[in-house]
């Protein structure tokens, strides 16, 4: 019974020794964006919406019927966009800083550094 205590005992120890966490995943934060659109044609519920970084969709989701949407994904650094596919975006109104539509209007570049957006609303084209 000591014996078998003495190697569970030996091998926990080992697996704690050469278990390591990686560094980069302790670094990693979550872009977090909510909000409401405002469109008069439902059709926007039957495309996705993304949170879109250096080309690579970190986070897609479908509207709620009632326009709302959450969209969360990994960030570390950076801006990044939430974007429609195929609907333009007329205005937006947020309490965050810095936000802007993109120069083809598919999109609301978020700046560096935000990591969380509410979007009271966007209204669409």
């Amino acid at each position: 019974m000591k014996f078998g205590f003495k190697i569970l005992s030996l091998f926990c120890l080992l697996s704690i020794l050469f278990t390591q966490c990686k560094d980069d995943d302790a670094n990693i934060f979550r872009a977090y964006v909510e909000g409401k659109i405002t469109y008069s044609d439902a059709k926007f519920l039957e495309n996705p919406i993304h949170l879109v970084k250096e080309k690579k969709i970190i986070a897609e989701t479908f509207p709620k019927e009632s326009g709302s949407f959450v969209l969360a994904g990994p960030y570390d650094k950076g801006a990044y966009k939430f974007q429609l596919k195929n609907f333009k975006i007329k205005s937006f109104s947020t309490e965050t800083k810095g936000c802007k539509i993109s120069s083809d209007s598919l999109s609301i570049e978020i700046p560096d550094g935000v990591t969380y957006v509410i979007f009271n609303d966007i209204t669409l084209k």
